[in-house]
């Protein structure tokens, strides 16, 4: 326990009746105070001692046992499955404690949270044994409170909490106030504390509170057709089906509204598209509530929805906005396009639009976008969806294979494109022949690691809506112009005007397939691009938040490899 008995990861869990489910790893002398403070609860305690279970002290408790090293062993238990997971000290002698962090969030409910200490290294002792030549800490981690809360981040925990613990002897004012007369910064007496306690979340409140009430299938559905009329598509029949939503699960328009807040970009126009429709359908004393608790108000059909003494701004969907199927889209294999048979239209005026797919329902939402694009004059629209593909080079490369279209949209079946004018947009870039490539975001330079976000020049920007209950604007750098070259782009979207093979003989997975082929690109005198979205994001990307998979570092060392010498990194 820490020296302050008063101040433990107790500190963060109130008495409850509730049937929760708790990890405790290590720290035995926790349970029976767990015990007392949660009668009910479904315990679980992992501990690399074997004779622990055995031990007379826990006998009856109704304990799952799990006798392993969760340092150095998965842990057999179902993800997704924990309230709280506690433990001091977690990531003190972990060889990665990111990988730890992330690891064990993946057993956390998207509700739950990870309870535990950490030694803080800008302690004054610690600061005072560095100075005098002594540094005791170097099998273990130690974190500043920014390091800790940057580790948690990058380890998809939303949220943070943090509890000071002193070790009960004397602080040296004096040498405190030397280090802040060097410029050691003091917040909160960062300084006199010897031991942080974190709680961390996977959500942040707000998102929490909309978790709880309803199911994930629920949420999604609802998520899926509020987005749908933000963006014009099919407006009136999702409002219809959004009601039926809420009478079936009893949601309530407070909810709806807080839910919204979180998720919906263009709030003006959305609301002014379904607050129409709920009232074309007769749901008046429902809207009204729903606009309530929006703090918004309704104008007129036409007009545009404000909140009181503001300006309205301009969103993606207006209420009159109505989705018909593009006449000029066809999947691959069908004939249900108007205008002449796609093997008769000429190259350039095609683009086809190749997903690797293993997920139905994200790549029906990502059609629904795509077919809500505006075609221009002339131009034909394909749809080419690879199933079963080895990996994403041997997909793609297959789709390339099954169209003759000059312009082709690589897209990971979990982006929608939100620009409605994408496919004008692209052609107008794919004017300058030199240009082969174009993505949403990348870097100017890659870093000597191969990995286009560790750049020092980011660029581009992108809507990721990494859960159903929110949506995060990630914006790089501005673009000066119409668009930037990079020298790679992120894969959730790789748009091309001229055809190179995929690596498949490098890249046999799911990673480094499109920083490889940038470099191809490069390698074959083409520009690789990102344009400038001034206006608005053009795609929404909407991957699950994980940890990366151990075969990332093995692509990483085989891009590495082959093109390592060719990387000029920024300093």
């Amino acid at each position: 326990m820490t020296g302050d008995k008063s101040l433990c990861l107790l500190n963060f869990i109130h008495e409850t009746e509730e049937s929760l489910r708790v990890l405790l790893i290590e720290n035995v002398e926790y349970i029976h105070k767990l015990r007392s403070l949660m009668p009910r609860a479904e315990l679980f305690v992992v501990a690399a001692d074997e004779d622990l279970p055995l031990d007379e002290e826990f006998k009856g408790m109704d304990i799952h046992w799990v006798t392993l090293n969760y340092l150095a062993e998965k842990l057999p238990l179902e993800e997704e499955f924990f309230d709280i997971i506690l433990g001091e000290e977690l990531f003190l002698e972990a060889w990665n404690p990111q990988d730890i962090a992330s690891g064990l969030g993946l057993y956390l409910k998207d509700t739950g949270c990870l309870l535990t200490t950490f030694t803080n290294a800008r302690y004054w002792k610690n600061i005072r044994d560095l100075m005098a030549g002594h540094f005791y800490h170097v099998c273990t981690h130690v974190f500043t409170r920014d390091e800790m809360l940057s580790l948690l981040a990058a380890s998809f925990y939303k949220d943070a909490f943090f509890l000071p613990v002193n070790d009960g002897s004397k602080v040296d004012k004096e040498f405190i106030g030397k280090l802040e007369s060097m410029g050691f910064e003091n917040h909160s007496n960062d300084l006199g504390v010897r031991t942080w306690l974190v709680r961390a979340t996977k959500s942040i409140g707000e998102i929490i509170a909309l978790k709880k009430l309803y199911t994930k299938e629920v949420r999604r559905e609802l998520s899926n057709r509020l987005r749908r009329i933000e963006y014009g598509i099919d407006v009136a029949e999702n409002a219809e089906k959004l009601w039926q939503l809420f009478e079936k699960n009893m949601i309530f328009p407070e909810y709806v509204a807080d839910f919204a807040r979180q998720t919906i970009i263009h709030q003006d126009d959305f609301v002014a598209a379904f607050v129409f429709q709920l009232k074309k359908l007769g749901h008046n004393e429902w809207a009204e509530k729903y606009l309530d608790a929006a703090n918004m108000t309704y104008i007129a059909p036409g007009e545009p929805m404000v909140k009181a003494g503001a300006p309205s701004t301009n969103g993606a969907a207006s209420e009159n906005d109505t989705f018909t199927p593009n006449e000029n889209c066809v999947e691959n294999g069908t004939t249900e396009s108007k205008g002449a048979p796609l093997s008769d239209v000429p190259p350039e005026k095609k683009i086809a639009f190749i997903s690797c797919v293993n997920k139905e329902e994200w790549y029906h939402e990502c059609q629904l976008f795509i077919n809500n694009l505006k075609v221009p004059e002339g131009m034909r629209v394909e749809l080419l969806p690879i199933r079963g593909a080895e990996s994403m080079c041997q997909g793609y490369n297959i789709g390339m294979k099954q169209t003759d279209a000059k312009y082709k949209v690589y897209i990971h079946q979990d982006t929608f494109i939100a620009n409605k004018n994408f496919i004008e947009d692209l052609l107008n870039i794919f004017k300058d022949k030199s240009i082969g490539a174009l993505g949403v975001i990348g870097a100017r330079k890659l870093p000597k690691t191969g990995i286009w976000w560790d750049g020092l020049r980011t660029v581009g920007r992108v809507l990721h809506a990494c859960e159903a209950e929110s949506v995060v604007d990630s914006t790089c750098r501005d673009i000066d112009g119409d668009y930037v070259d990079v020298e790679a782009v992120d894969g959730l979207l790789f748009a091309t005007q001229v055809d190179l093979p995929w690596r498949e003989d490098l890249f046999t997975g799911w990673h480094f397939y499109e920083i490889s082929q940038s470099m191809e690109m490069w390698r074959h005198g083409y520009q690789v691009v990102v344009p400038r979205q001034e206006d608005d994001f053009w795609c929404i990307h909407c991957p699950k938040e994980k940890p990366l998979d151990p075969s990332y570092k093995k692509y990483q060392k085989i891009f590495l490899k082959e093109y390592g010498g060719e990387l000029e990194p920024e300093i």
